[in-house]
């Protein structure tokens, strides 16, 4: 077998991460994570996406990219 660099190193790290689930996340992290997309918590969440979304022209897609 070749050599392999830390870079090649790193992405199979990171791919054998992504296969078993990011071990980042609790499962008390993952049920807050439903209850802000899904559950109880989705309306709250919506209507504060949806205030960021207007106060920031590049989000709400009435600003330029270009400007700066």
């Amino acid at each position: 077998m070749g050599d392999v660099s830390i870079r090649d190193e790193l992405d199979e790290a990171r791919r054998r991460r992504r296969r078993a689930g990011d071990p980042r996340i609790t499962p008390e992290d993952r049920e807050i994570v439903l209850r802000i997309t899904q559950g109880d918590l989705k309306q709250e969440s919506q209507a504060a996406l949806d205030a960021v979304s207007e106060s920031d022209p590049l989000l709400s897609g009435t600003g330029d990219p270009d400007d700066s």
